[in-house]
């Protein structure tokens, strides 16, 4: 488990006070940006909760196990978000999973795994097998302290052209009591205390940013501690990752490190402050080869932000944030400030609309070359170079609407301005993504998406469309 989703499942607990279904919608939606909310702290310890078990998982031997197979098909005419020769291709795909959950109610082990499969039967080149599979060990010293520790292995086809400057775990799907009751298992079932299913998820798909076929293995490591205290709570990681590319002349392969803090404390019965940073490096390979050569690089970056927010105060909820974010690679050096805040509105039990804006300002030193982007809160087609001097204003709009018991309908978009300072290039990314979600039953569920990425930009082959449907279903055994 990694250290930041213990904040992340303290904040959607308030969103779900008045509807286990709509709490679970607004927890998707956020779950897209996960940086621009912040995180409400407890008022207390809680009291001993016996962990809801789910009737229909499978037991064998103390181990409950939660196979899930989805099945789906998808079309886009622009697959990799190319400026040139765009890839206009149908697909199909499957991803069988498995996690299995052993607990004595002190001692948690999860062991996971999964495999995805994609199909392109107008171009086999861009066919996928990924995976992923892992452990995760907790160790619940106390109520108030709990130890985790996470191995994660990831095999993907297709890459990205930039690599985050700060290297984030993927979050490993692990059993949560949530403070209000509910209980999320991994496989994404949601519980009621008395172990009633009051809803489910389906992961978003797809990517928002320019892809290229490149394979790649990697190999995580996370040790994270947190700890609740009577108002307030901190949580702290730390991950070792490596990363093999097969083509190291598209990209050198890696070894990265990163250390992430998050705490909140109430400041009174409307007010908490709030403060997440992550420190990483990234130490790139050297090259050497007849067309292609580079030496090692290290490079270190930090994002720091503290802030204000605000428990829910009628139908609103806010937050504001400021901080400062830089790297140091090669000789060079880049930073800026960064600020911004997100608002919430609850106009109805079942309806939970949601607003952020950030601003992160980046100015280089000098102009560096860099196989390395900005990391930035928020959803946006655009990767910004690590040695260039941007001002990047984004904007986010989030919508969750329970329709009925059984019909969910989720609607994001992001628009991310991207000015070079001392240049007359200007970048404009745009994300629309809708989701409808129809579950069946407790464990069958179809999902309906799209998404409509545009990037428009003066430089000469830097903009580009795409349009990308996905239809699927979920069964979870």
């Amino acid at each position: 488990m990694s250290g930041s989703q213990p904040f992340m499942l303290y904040m959607c607990s308030i969103l779900s006070r008045k509807s286990a279904r709509s709490a679970f919608s607004a927890l998707f939606l956020i779950a897209w940006i996960p940086l621009a909310f912040a995180q409400e702290p407890p008022l207390d310890v809680g009291g001993t909760t016996l962990r809801v078990r789910d009737p229909n998982a499978i037991t064998i031997d103390g181990w409950l196990l939660y196979p899930t197979l989805r099945v789906y098909s998808l079309y886009s005419d622009n697959l990799f978000l190319s400026p040139i020769s765009p890839i206009s291709v149908p697909g199909i795909g499957m991803t069988p999973s498995l996690t299995a959950v052993w607990s004595n109610g002190i001692h948690t082990t999860t062991l996971y795994g999964s495999i995805d499969r994609q199909s392109y039967p107008t171009d086999n080149q861009v066919n996928t097998l990924d995976g992923r599979a892992g452990f995760t060990q907790k160790y619940e010293a106390m109520r108030d302290l709990i130890f985790s520790v996470n191995g994660n292995y990831a095999h993907q086809t297709w890459a990205t052209g930039l690599q985050n400057s700060i290297q984030t775990p993927t979050a490993a799907p692990v059993t949560t009591v949530l403070p209000n009751g509910n209980t999320v298992l991994p496989n994404g079932t949601i519980l009621s205390p008395t172990g009633q299913p009051i809803g489910q998820a389906n992961a978003a798909s797809g990517s928002n940013v320019p892809l290229l076929v490149n394979p790649s293995n990697q190999y995580t490591g996370t040790f994270s501690i947190d700890k609740i205290f009577n108002r307030g709570i901190i949580s702290l990681s730390g991950s070792v990752n490596r990363t093999d590319y097969e083509t190291q002349s598209l990209q050198p392969s890696f070894n990265s490190r990163t250390f992430t803090e998050r705490a909140a404390v109430w400041l009174g019965p409307l007010f908490y402050a709030y403060s997440n940073g992550s420190v990483g490096t990234i130490v790139t390979d050297a090259i050497s080869g007849s067309t292609v050569s580079s030496p090692s690089i290290s490079t270190t970056s930090y994002r720091v932000i503290g802030g204000v927010g605000t428990r829910q105060l009628g139908l609103f909820r806010g937050s504001v944030y400021f901080g400062h974010q830089g790297s140091e690679f090669g000789g060079a050096t880049a930073g800026g400030d960064v600020y911004g805040g997100a608002l919430s509105y609850y106009p109805t039990a079942k309806w939970t609309i949601s607003g952020t804006v950030d601003r992160t300002i980046n100015i280089a030193s000098q102009p560096s070359a860099t196989n390395l982007a900005l990391t930035l809160p928020g959803v946006s087609a655009v990767q910004v170079p690590l040695g260039a001097s941007t001002i990047i204003t984004s904007a986010g709009f989030q919508s969750g609407y329970e329709i009925t018991p059984q019909w969910f309908a989720n609607l994001l978009l992001a628009h991310s301005r991207i000015e070079y300072v001392d240049s007359p290039r200007l970048d404009n990314s745009w994300v629309l993504d809708a989701t409808l979600r129809y579950d069946i039953w407790r464990n069958v569920s179809l999902t309906w998406e799209y998404r409509y990425t545009s990037v428009l930009s003066n430089a000469p082959l830097a903009s580009a469309t795409s349009n990308y449907g996905i239809m699927g279903a979920t069964y979870k055994f």
